[in-house]
């Protein structure tokens, strides 16, 4: 027998096909549920950040010219040089929500969607469940990548700024983590966990 579903627009009750990709209320025409993203994917996406992380945080974001005297700015330099102009707080907290949880998120996403698409169950599932739950709302790459664009408009005024490969990449990964984090979806995850061998 099929599950009822209800759709969120206008509250008709109708069978949920489990074999249809995507449900279409006929009363109002909105969808009711979008077709499954697949876990395979979701892996890709963990996969692609994980190749772009180190890269985007080693190479250089920008450099700048003032007169004759010249720096280049990566990520981890960044992270030393708040340090070093007595930011230490600024600096750990740029490090968690930038480096540490970005990578702990990607990580963890990959041992769990490693299992799945095996279809083996996680030896740890519920701890990278939560691990995945709490991270996604620590992850902060945007917010690093507009503080940066800030500082660039800022700097443009007194000093030469040219972008360095690293702010591409680290462009990048922000996306990635973006969609990391934006397709976790707890009942797909659950379902292909109880699928599982």
């Amino acid at each position: 027998m099929n599950e009822i579903v209800a759709c969120s627009a206008c509250g008709l009750l109708m069978e949920d096909d489990a074999n249809a990709g995507q449900i279409i209320c006929p009363r109002c025409a909105k969808s009711v549920r979008k077709r499954p993203h697949s876990i395979e994917g979701d892996l890709g996406l963990a996969i692609g950040a994980l190749i772009l992380f180190f890269p985007s945080m080693s190479l250089p974001i920008m450099t700048f010219e003032l007169g004759n005297e010249g720096s280049v700015g990566t990520m981890l330099s960044a992270l030393y040089y708040f340090y070093l102009d007595g930011y230490p707080a600024l600096s750990v907290l740029v490090f968690f929500t930038s480096i540490l949880a970005p990578f702990v998120q990607i990580i963890v996403s990959i041992l769990l969607f490693t299992s799945l698409v095996k279809h083996k169950k996680p030896r740890y599932m519920k701890t990278y469940f939560k691990i995945l739950s709490k991270l996604r709302h620590w992850v902060m790459l945007d917010v690093y990548l507009i503080a940066i664009l800030v500082s660039t408009v800022k700097l443009r005024a007194d000093a030469d700024v040219v972008f360095g490969p690293g702010l591409l990449l680290f462009v990048f990964l922000m996306i990635f983590s973006f969609l990391l984090s934006s397709r976790f979806d707890r009942k797909q995850i659950w379902k292909a966990y109880h699928h599982a061998h």
